[in-house]
């Protein structure tokens, strides 16, 4: 399984540089691109391969969600995924159409990153209340990157929606974002950066990958 897409004004095949013809299963108002054959193997060349494949296809839908790399599951299972998730995946549809991934990798001080263990954030939960405001502190402690806040502030206008993932002294920040705002908000992560003295890579426009269909 490559994505999810939107059944209506979609082909029945799309046919790609990088993987051949991919076929599109149906299930209502929702739609996925699958390909024939095993999951491929975690090497650096399929998983060029099937950025490459991502591309294309971001390139010539309003809307895509990628699947996880290597998703590999029966068409009865998947038709049976799309029909159970039709709502979510078309919220989520709606939400990335006409939007692209940008990737920001802060080098975060000391290689501190925030606790994320909610029993530590709460003290130990007592009741239902301490623990849904023990995971209210969890999800901003996970959203938490040092210095970051100028960055944020200066690109907010374009951002549609946020994912951030900590580990090894690197915080990865993904952002969605119109498409045609991608040079824009690239010219606003790197002003914002060096005025505040904060060490990051930018790159992108990418498929939306982290806010894709796991």
């Amino acid at each position: 399984m490559y994505a999810v897409i939107r059944s209506s004004g979609s082909p029945t095949t799309f046919r790609t540089r990088s993987a051949g013809q991919l076929r599109v299963l149906r299930r209502g108002a929702i739609a996925a691109i699958v390909g024939d054959g095993p999951a491929p193997r975690p090497t650096a060349s399929t998983l060029q391969r099937y950025d490459r494949t991502l591309r294309e296809l971001a390139a010539r839908v309003p809307a895509i969600l990628p699947a996880r790399f290597g998703t590999a599951v029966s068409e009865d299972e998947l038709l049976f995924i799309l029909s159970s998730r039709r709502e979510s995946l078309a919220r989520a549809l709606s939400t990335v159409r006409g939007r692209v991934q940008m990737t920001v990798r802060v080098m975060t001080r000391g290689g501190a990153t925030p606790h994320r263990d909610i029993e530590h954030l709460t003290g130990g939960a007592s009741s239902g209340r301490d623990y849904l405001i023990g995971k209210a502190r969890a999800a901003a402690a996970a959203r938490t990157v040092p210095g970051f806040d100028p960055i944020r502030k200066a690109v907010t206008r374009w951002i549609r929606d946020e994912r951030v993932d900590q580990r090894l002294g690197v915080a990865s920040v993904y952002h969605l974002i119109p498409r045609s705002s991608a040079e824009a908000y690239r010219r606003g992560v790197r002003d914002a950066a060096e005025a505040a003295g904060v060490r990051l890579v930018v790159t992108g426009p990418w498929p939306p990958y982290a806010f894709g269909a796991d």
